[in-house]
C-alpha cells in the first residue's frame, strides 16, 4: 500500500466508525454538558477558545448557509416553534461542517471542529424541549475560563491571536448566562 493511500484508507475506516457511533442530538447535549461539568479551568479555557474561534469562522468564512443565530443567543429574538426549528437546522448545519474537516489536522481545523462541538450543543439545547438549562449550564461553566482564553488560544492554534480574533474573546451568549 503507497503513502498516498495509507491516511485516505484510515481516514474512511474513521468516517465508518464515527458514523456507526453517531448520537441523538439530545444524546449530544448531555455529553458536551458532562465534558464541560468535568474539565478542570485549563480545560474550560480551551473549550471557550475554541468555540470563540470557531464563531469568528463561522461569522467571516460562511462556511454554513444560515447565519450564526447571534439573536436567539442574545436573547433579542424569543424562542418559539420557529426558532427552535431554526436552531435545530444550524445545528445539524453544523455537524455537516464539522464532519467536513474530519481528518484534517491542521491546528485551525482542528480548534475550528472542537469549537463547533460547543455551538452544536447549545443549539440543540435551545431547540429541544426541557434542555435549555443544559445551554444554560455549558455557558456558565465556559466563561469560568475567560481568563485563560488568550492563552489557550494560542497552545489551539499554535500562533498568538490576531486582533479580529481579540475581538472575539469577549463574546458571550447573553441569553444563556
Amino acid at each position: 500500500m503507497s503513502k498516498l493511500t495509507k491516511p485516505l484508507l484510515f481516514r474512511l475506516v474513521d468516517k465508518f466508525f464515527a458514523r456507526l457511533d453517531r448520537k441523538t442530538p439530545a444524546e449530544q447535549v448531555a455529553a458536551h454538558v458532562v465534558t464541560v461539568r468535568n474539565a478542570f479551568r485549563v480545560e474550560t479555557a480551551g473549550l471557550l477558545a475554541a468555540a470563540l474561534f470557531a464563531k469568528k469562522t463561522l461569522d467571516t468564512t460562511r462556511q454554513v448557509d444560515a447565519p450564526f443565530p447571534d439573536a436567539y443567543l442574545s436573547g433579542e429574538t424569543p424562542l418559539d416553534d420557529a426558532a427552535r426549528a431554526q436552531l435545530a437546522a444550524y445545528a445539524a448545519a453544523l455537524e455537516k461542517f464539522q464532519a467536513q474537516m474530519f481528518g484534517r489536522d491542521t491546528p485551525m481545523m482542528v480548534a475550528t471542529g472542537k469549537g463547533l462541538s460547543t455551538w452544536i450543543a447549545t443549539c440543540y439545547a435551545m431547540a429541544l424541549p426541557g434542555l435549555f438549562p443544559q445551554a444554560q449550564e455549558i455557558w456558565a461553566k465556559l466563561v469560568t475560563g475567560a481568563d485563560g482564553v488568550e492563552e489557550a488560544h494560542q497552545f489551539l492554534l499554535r500562533r498568538a491571536p490576531s486582533d479580529v480574533e481579540r475581538v472575539y474573546f469577549t463574546y458571550r451568549p447573553t441569553a444563556l448566562l
